[in-house]
């Protein structure tokens, strides 16, 4: 026989099963939640590239504001040096390039994006950062973006160069 000390011990054994359960699908919701976020602001970063890349074609006015900035050749210290329309429309593609790429590496940073899908963007920097005017907004921005991704990307740098001079040494 059941008596009532029973009842309210199986009692409160099922309410402590209904919380955890409960709890359970809370942590998952929100964890779907978290994953769907992720998502969403990489495939923001997704649309703003494609947006950067149409606005080569579209603004060759650009010019004009990177040569108003004066960036330096290579980095500090150095005396701007002006450039044509075409170089100016390359240098402030390279520069948006850089940022949205900063992004990224910020969100790879925080683990939002995995290994695989950084790799690929790493690789499209490496691409940028064989152009000669790419050492113009390494060295002329130092400061002006996240510390760690420019400590990455002077890396990176300094490996194409080494790279550089042991393809061209005979």
């Amino acid at each position: 026989m059941v008596d009532a000390t029973d009842l309210i011990i199986i009692t409160s054994l099922a309410q402590t099963v209904v919380i955890t359960l409960t709890l359970f699908v809370f942590i998952f919701q929100f964890r779907s939640q978290e994953k769907a976020l992720k998502e969403s602001t990489y495939q923001n970063v997704m649309g703003r590239y494609t947006d950067y890349v149409r606005m080569l074609v579209e603004r060759p006015e650009l010019t004009r504001m990177v040569n108003d900035i004066g960036m330096p050749s290579q980095g500090a210290g150095e005396s701007p040096e002006k450039l044509s329309q075409e170089d100016g429309v390359i240098l402030a593609y390279l520069l948006l390039g850089y940022g949205i790429l900063e992004e990224v590496y910020g969100l790879y940073s925080k683990r939002w994006i995995d290994e695989e899908t950084w790799a690929q963007w790493s690789e499209f920097l490496k691409i940028l950062a064989r152009h000669p005017l790419f050492g113009r907004i390494q060295g002329g921005s130092r400061g002006t973006f996240d510390k760690r991704f420019e400590d990455y990307v002077s890396k990176l740098m300094q490996e194409n160069k080494q790279a550089t001079t042991r393809s061209s040494t005979p």
